[in-house]
């Protein structure tokens, strides 16, 4: 039986192992094909699972309906597309897992679905902030990259060197596996009160639903996340924290150059217009990719969270964040997220400020009676 609160593709690599088989055998006998199923594709289940599927898993399993859509983000859907159409209003809903506890997968693994949430900054049992990327090579992690011929190791490729890609008149040396062991990644505690508290109201509302109280706080904590992110209409202009890792992602400094040519290092830390050091991987001389960091995102969270919980949260907002640049429809791909139409009256003015005219009016039509 799934473990309370475990993923879909947890639960499915936990049963590969127990009748040792591989996972897509394992997945051939739970009827979730087709033939060329394989990790990527369970990471698209997890996210959200065909109807056809859920008959076959239930037929195979006895599990009911009620469990199996448990173990999925979005549940289940008559149809699904590459990508479902759902993420786009829950751009916290990845397809692929976010960041993981070490401490929690040391084999045999088991992860909670919740760890798919892009705001999985921390694990509640081990009072520690997760990790969503190797430290020795750089690679994100994903389940849909796990060998289940080695689990629990790091399964990402070591950069390969400058003079390797260049030797000339050789070939493209065979690339090896990082196989560091996840469980032995070290990861700060969390020490600050205020990031643990919203951490736990977020798996709670994950796991059972906003409550009335939990929804306009949902919907403003959403707001003001996607207006730090890119195209960055706010910068974090006023910063306190408690907890040193947390103060060490803050930065006054503007955005700086992409690459230092003498840097060796896999990852390095470069600032966005928000204010907020992201961690970017070299994949090769040329190429460079900005990856995913919990602590990073507790930052912005602890930031957020402050506003909210503030008297008066207008003039927190104002008294936090500055505003750069106006977004527009087009920053938002024509489609902006219903609950940035849903954020209270007391954010009214920062918004006005942050989004440009043509938003608005969508906004304000959005807003009005029929």
């Amino acid at each position: 039986m799934p473990l309370p609160g475990e993923s879909l593709f947890s639960w499915v690599d936990h049963l590969a192992a127990v009748y040792e088989v591989d996972r897509t055998e394992a997945m051939h006998r739970l009827g979730l094909e087709p033939k060329t199923a394989h990790a990527a594709r369970l990471a698209r289940h997890t996210a959200e699972l065909p109807l056809a599927s859920a008959k076959l898993l239930h037929v195979a399993t006895g599990l009911a309906p009620a469990a199996i859509r448990a173990m999925t983000l979005l549940g289940i859907v008559e149809e699904r597309d590459s990508r479902p159409y759902r993420l786009s209003e829950m751009p916290e809903a990845p397809e692929e897992a976010w960041a993981f506890c070490p401490r929690c997968v040391e084999p045999p693994t088991r992860w909670p679905l919740w760890w798919y949430r892009s705001w999985a900054v921390m694990c509640p049992e081990h009072d520690c902030y997760t990790v969503s990327f190797c430290p020795a090579c750089g690679s994100p992690f994903s389940p849909s990259n796990l060998r289940g011929d080695a689990p629990g190791r790091c399964p990402g490729f070591i950069p390969l060197s400058d003079e390797q890609y260049r030797a000339c008149g050789k070939r493209r040396p065979k690339r090896k596996r990082c196989g560091r062991p996840l469980w032995e990644i070290t990861t700060p505690p969390v020490t600050d009160p205020l990031v643990r508290d919203t951490h736990q109201r977020l798996v709670r509302i994950a796991v059972e639903g906003p409550s009335p109280p939990d929804r306009q706080w949902y919907d403003d904590l959403r707001t003001l996340r996607i207006l730090l992110n890119e195209p960055n209409p706010l910068r974090v202009k006023a910063f306190t924290s408690p907890d040193p890792a947390l103060q060490e992602r803050y930065t006054t400094q503007g955005r700086g150059s992409m690459w230092d040519d003498a840097d060796v290092n896999s990852v390095a830390w470069r600032a966005t217009d928000a204010g907020l050091l992201y961690p970017w991987r070299r994949t090769s001389p040329s190429t460079y990719s900005m990856e995913r960091d919990p602590l990073t995102t507790a930052a912005v969270l602890r930031v957020i969270a402050a506003v909210l919980a503030s008297d008066d949260t207008a003039a927190a907002a104002q008294r936090h964040f500055k505003v750069l640049r106006a977004a527009s429809l087009r920053d938002f791909g024509g489609n902006p997220p219903s609950y940035l139409f849903r954020a209270s009256d007391e954010l009214g003015a920062l918004i006005s400020q942050a989004l440009a005219p043509d938003v608005l009016d969508r906004r304000r039509d959005a807003s009005s009676p029929p």
